[in-house]
């Protein structure tokens, strides 16, 4: 099976509000392949969180509600199984980024991200990783 869409990582949503140009390639060839980018909600407080002033209405505009994936009961139970599968191998994940990695494996998305610790999902769930 393809990839349904794309799970932006907190690192990207920052550098798509920067308008970084290798990330702007990216959601212009999404936009062209029509596969959806989504964001946690967990990424959306990170980036709110640290969001200057005159970047709130991007921000706003960028986390709309279709965007924006809740996280729920599933989710958080699937981000502890994450968290403890990987305490136990000697890696500190955490919460947020296993919270995403679960959100991505909940909804068969593709992860989108630039943190290198985030390098095991495809090997240990099979999580299609983009580095970007």
């Amino acid at each position: 099976m393809g990839i349904r869409g794309y799970l932006i990582d907190t690192n990207i949503a920052i550098a798509l509000l920067a308008n970084e140009q290798l990330v702007m390639e990216f959601v212009e060839q999404a936009r062209n392949d029509k596969l959806p980018l989504f964001f946690s909600a967990i990424t959306e407080c990170e980036v709110f969180s640290g969001l200057k002033s005159d970047y709130q209405l991007h921000g706003v505009k960028l986390f709309n509600s279709r965007r924006c994936l809740d996280v729920n009961s599933r989710i958080a139970r699937i981000a502890g199984d994450i968290r403890r599968e990987q305490k136990t191998k000697g890696r500190k994940l955490k919460t947020p980024d296993a919270i995403i990695v679960a959100t991505a494996i909940d909804y068969q998305l593709a992860l989108v991200s630039r943190d290198a610790d985030m390098n095991f999902v495809s090997s240990e769930y099979g999580l299609s990783l983009i580095k970007l």
